[in-house]
């Protein structure tokens, strides 16, 4: 798991988190968001179902793209013209993305058809956090230096190398697995420590 950053409870600029509300375990992100919300003593979080285009705007500071079909959320997104702002809003200063499972693959830019897993398994990286794998991608390569692995997935067992599951650039967050269906909020504290700062950063 990667190291918790300072997050300053005091600040009275309230924090907006959009959850892409199109497929996937989008509830069960807003309670896991909660529950760090408490973890971290954040006074003032909104978060925002994002389901229009109108729900795009500079009042979000992070952005959950839950699972799902990377297909059909892509098509939803290009019929409902939801992919352009989305893009821009990704793509802009001080904006930060957490991807998950289908999530990761929009967020990726290039993508082989590779699946993993299928049941609970264990990332390893300096902890060890109990990961939910459904139909999931994997990272089979990283090709900018930019990009930092978080977690792998230890498959020694089976005699296969072990596969990259977790991947942060920047201000984007991708995970293979589905924190959000369990009840360990350690991924969810890191993307609102992520979130923050890059707020605090902003507004330098």
């Amino acid at each position: 798991m990667p190291s918790a950053l300072p997050v300053d409870s005091s600040k009275k600029d309230k924090l907006a988190i959009g959850i892409l509300e199109v497929q996937g375990a989008f509830n069960e992100h807003h309670v896991a968001l909660r529950k760090a919300q408490k973890c971290l003593n954040i006074p003032d979080l909104e978060i925002i179902g994002v389901r229009h285009p109108d729900h795009i705007s500079d009042n979000m500071d992070g952005l959950i793209i839950p699972g799902g079909e990377s297909t059909t959320i892509s098509l939803f997104l290009k019929r409902n013209k939801m992919d352009e702002p989305l893009r821009k809003w990704i793509n802009s200063k001080g904006h930060v993305t957490w991807g998950t499972c289908a999530g990761m693959i929009l967020l990726s830019k290039q993508t082989e058809n590779q699946k993993i897993g299928g049941q609970p398994s264990n990332c390893d990286t300096d902890d060890i956090y109990h990961g939910v794998f459904i139909r999931a991608p994997a990272v089979v390569e990283i090709c900018s230096p930019e990009v930092t692995a978080l977690a792998t997935l230890d498959r020694s067992g089976s005699g296969q190398t072990e596969v990259i599951v977790a991947v942060q650039q920047g201000n984007m967050l991708a995970t293979a697995f589905h924190p959000e269906l369990t009840d360990d909020v350690r991924w969810h504290t890191h993307f609102i420590e992520m979130t923050c700062m890059a707020k605090r950063n902003s507004n330098v």
